[in-house]
């Protein structure tokens, strides 16, 4: 595995924000392939950081929107061994925040959290554990990728093969990809 089994780590002083992002995007790096950020201050502010998808995706607050940024290798080892960072860019609506807070907090927050993370492969809206997958992250990978495909995606705990991916990973109920315009 690229990654150790790594605990979200609660103690966010041992790193700023830019050294954790820093960290995230380094393909060589064990310990963190993600970093959950809150912008509700106005600026973006490091809350968690760890390794692996399972443990991000334990590491959401209920309470509060906030957004995670995961590090993704796609990996083609067919015949020359090929690895591409992808960034996932995961907005995260706690079921504990009031619907009618979310539009005033998405307005103000993602215009942050972009300038600051730059350029995203994509990015999954999300308000429960249940609604981001690894496989459904990979599928939305592979399907913005362009000519280059990898053989599979590492999520630094678990490792999904491109192969065995159908749309039935990309939820159905997603807005605007599954609109009849006929």
């Amino acid at each position: 595995e690229r990654f150790r089994a790594m605990a979200a780590s609660s103690d966010v002083k041992e790193l700023s924000l830019k050294q954790a992002f820093k960290k995230l995007l380094d393909q060589k790096e064990t310990a963190i392939n993600w970093i959950i950020v809150s912008a509700s201050s106005g600026e973006a502010t490091l809350v968690k950081y760890g390794a692996g998808f399972s443990s991000l995706m334990g590491s959401f607050s209920n309470d509060a929107m906030q957004w995670g940024l995961l590090g993704v290798l796609g990996v083609d080892d067919s015949s020359v061994k090929s690895i591409r960072s992808k960034l996932v860019q995961i907005d995260w609506f706690g079921g504990g925040v009031r619907e009618g807070d979310k539009g005033k907090m998405l307005n103000k927050q993602r215009p942050v959290i972009q300038k600051f993370a730059g350029a995203i492969a994509c990015n999954i809206p999300a308000s429960s554990k249940g609604d981001v997958t690894a496989r459904k992250v990979a599928y939305k990978l592979f399907h913005a990728q362009g000519a280059h495909k990898p053989t599979y995606y590492d999520f630094g705990d678990e490792k999904v093969q491109t192969s065995g991916l159908s749309t039935e990973d990309d939820n159905a109920d997603d807005e605007d990809e599954d609109e009849d315009f006929d």
